[in-house]
């Protein structure tokens, strides 16, 4: 018996350093376009440098590039983040997938 929402995570295998920041996942996230993710787990408070501080624990739209990868938006301004002076990704990092709508999943 499950009860709430089933998360949908993908693990970061890159992110560019670039105009348009390009996030690429391990294996097939299964996003799509305009939904909205939360990355996690990139924080130089963590006991690895995992590089790309600014956007650890951002909310993003996305742009899907392909089954492994897509590009990120602000969420308000729907402008794409440039990463080109951020400190480069190292290693590590979770994209997690915030439902736009609650599906409850439980005993009826």
């Amino acid at each position: 018996m499950a009860i709430g929402q089933i998360p949908k995570r993908a693990l970061i295998s890159a992110v560019t350093n670039a105009p348009r920041c390009l996030i690429t996942t391990k294996d097939d996230h299964g996003y799509s376009t305009g939904d909205q993710v939360r990355i996690t787990d990139l924080n130089s408070a963590i006991p690895v440098l995992r590089g790309m501080d600014e956007i650890n624990n951002g909310l993003f739209k996305i742009v899907v590039d392909s089954p492994t990868s897509f590009y990120i938006k602000d969420v308000i301004r729907d402008t794409y983040i440039d990463s080109t002076n951020f400190p480069p990704y190292v290693t590590g990092g979770r994209c997690n997938l915030v439902n736009q709508e609650f599906i409850f999943h439980g005993d009826e």
